[in-house]
């Protein structure tokens, strides 16, 4: 069990029902000796009253029915007697034709139960006293049937209660715990707007409303560290700009030094330095733009997709239109939670690798998101040549190249498969059904909402 809520929740429970047998262990016992404990000294201050009054009596047995109350005389009252002086016997009239059972330990004074007449059940105190002969021996007995009863029934009473308790302090506890665990599940919400890109309720250092001295440490740390990814993919960037700035120069400087070479008759010189300058020029972009990507992958502010795919179509439509090209889009109005540089990019190289094979034709879509809403579909496809099938596994290799005659360096597919794998996500190449061409089918997932 690897929740925090249900282990807590686990817990207390089996407290509450240990503490709940106990009470119920309790209440099994403690009621019966409470009553039994109470109905005995009534019973031990009747029998010292009876001795009392038989221990000189020229009558005893008269002098035990006086001494008697009414209880004693009406017959099965449940309250009896038997007194024992000598070989005399005197029973209350209240026991009518019955005896009444003697403990065997009479002589230290007990409390036992026994069965009576009708059926009753008998708590009876005997004792043996000082007397003439073998002494006098008096036992008291008094029906506790019907307190017996009424315990039963306070004990059921009183067990629903408890039942009924500790259901309500199970449902009590349960939203005790979720309230007081409720900011752990702002702090996951927090989270999952920070990789969604969405910008954190409050000041800055307070992601969420106010939360517990406990959990505010941790939700602030959320925050520094959200801010310093994005600084350093910032800077990462930033420092990417100036290198392939500043490789730009040296390199022009060696592609014309080349040309010197090859002006002064050196061609196969001139030739070697020329492939040696461009095969550096696209090591060096592959590798910055790899760099780019290491910067890390914490998305800015979400982005509108259908709006980002209409501004590069016009850009790249523009850039080829002395080729006539045309692209299609079939993209549904969606914000994504991915970084718009990467986007920008990505998209950016494959539809561009689209339209230097196109003849008039290219198509981006972008399927819609499925139930769940965790990752982004899209193709791109064109009405070129194609590739035969025997190179589609080669793609997206760095420096592949179809066509020599074509102009870059094979960079665009390697970029793009970059991309997604940076975001662990898949690619896929293959002959397009509707125009005839490639088709570029991704798959990147998406921040889970």
């Amino acid at each position: 069990m690897k929740s925090l809520r249900n282990r807590l929740s686990l817990a207390l429970s089996l407290v509450l029902l240990a503490a709940a047998g106990i009470l119920a262990f309790g209440l099994q016992d403690f009621p019966r000796r409470l009553v039994e404990d109470f109905v005995g000294s009534r019973l031990r201050h009747d029998a010292d009253l009876l001795y009392a009054r038989v221990l000189d009596a020229p009558d005893a047995e008269a002098a035990a029915q006086e001494a008697a109350g009414n209880e004693y005389r009406l017959p099965l009252s449940g309250h009896y007697f038997v007194i024992r002086v000598g070989a005399e016997v005197i029973r209350s009239r209240s026991l009518w034709d019955e005896d009444l059972a003697m403990p065997a330990d009479a002589q230290a004074g007990s409390t036992r139960r026994v069965s009576g007449p009708a059926g009753q059940t008998l708590l009876v105190f005997a004792k043996r006293f000082p007397g003439a002969d073998a002494g006098i021996t008096v036992a008291v007995a008094e029906d506790v049937s019907a307190i017996d009863d009424a315990i039963a029934r306070f004990r059921w009473r009183l067990m629903i209660g408890v039942a009924l308790a500790l259901l309500a302090l199970l449902a009590l506890q349960r939203g005790l715990l979720v309230h007081g665990l409720a900011p752990l599940d702002d702090a996951v919400a927090t989270c999952r707007r920070i990789e969604r890109g969405e910008p954190l309720a409050g000041a800055p250092g307070s992601p969420v409303r106010a939360a517990p001295s406990e959990v505010q440490p941790m939700l602030d740390a959320i925050d520094r560290l959200a801010r310093h990814h994005a600084q350093r993919l910032g800077r990462i960037r930033h420092a990417v700009g100036n290198l392939s700035h500043a490789l730009k120069t040296p390199l022009a400087v060696l592609s014309q030094q080349a040309d010197d070479l090859a002006g002064r008759g050196e061609a196969g010189a001139a030739a070697s330095m020329h492939a040696q300058v461009e095969a550096m020029r696209a090591t060096i972009e592959r590798e910055l733009r790899r760099a780019r990507l290491a910067g890390g992958s914490t998305p800015g502010e979400p982005v509108e997709i259908r709006a980002l795919l209409g501004a590069l179509a016009d850009v790249l439509q523009q850039l080829h239109r002395d080729r006539g090209i045309t692209i299609e889009r079939d993209v549904q109005e969606r914000r994504i939670a991915l970084d718009r540089e990467d986007l920008l990019e990505l998209f950016g190289n494959l539809l561009d690798n689209a339209c230097k094979w196109a003849r008039h034709r290219v198509r981006v879509s972008v399927l819609p998101a499925g139930p769940a809403g965790d990752a982004l579909e899209f193709s791109v496809e064109d009405d070129g040549p194609g590739v035969p099938d025997e190179m589609l596994a080669q793609l997206g290799t760095a420096g592949m190249r179809i066509d020599e005659q074509q102009p870059g360096h094979g960079l665009g597919l390697a970029i793009a498969a970059d991309i997604v794998a940076q975001y662990g996500g898949s690619i896929r190449y293959r002959g397009s059904d509707a125009l005839g061409g490639l088709r570029v089918q991704a798959r990147l997932p998406l921040p889970v909402r």
